[in-house]
């Protein structure tokens, strides 16, 4: 169990010394059951969308659903916007 604290909080402050917001972080972290590769990734590519002007509550659904695949995330925004 101190293990598992301990590495999400290993997780956590790396993860924000990228620049990443604590509460996200938190949320990313959640979202894959404290894996940092795949909330890191989660993270830059929410980061990327929301700097196109994607709405974060689309991005966030759209990146779930695809398991943060980029190219398959990005066309179904741009869907959703046309």
């Amino acid at each position: 169990m101190k293990a598992l604290i301990l590495s999400y909080l290993v997780a956590c402050d790396h993860l924000c010394q990228l620049g990443y917001v604590m509460a996200e972080v938190e949320e990313a972290l959640e979202m894959f059951q404290n894996c940092e590769t795949k909330a890191e990734e989660f993270l830059h590519l929410l980061s990327q969308f929301n700097e196109m002007g994607f709405q974060q509550n689309t991005i966030k659904e759209v990146l779930l659903v695809h398991e943060n695949h980029r190219e398959r995330a990005l066309e179904e925004l741009m869907m959703r916007v046309a």
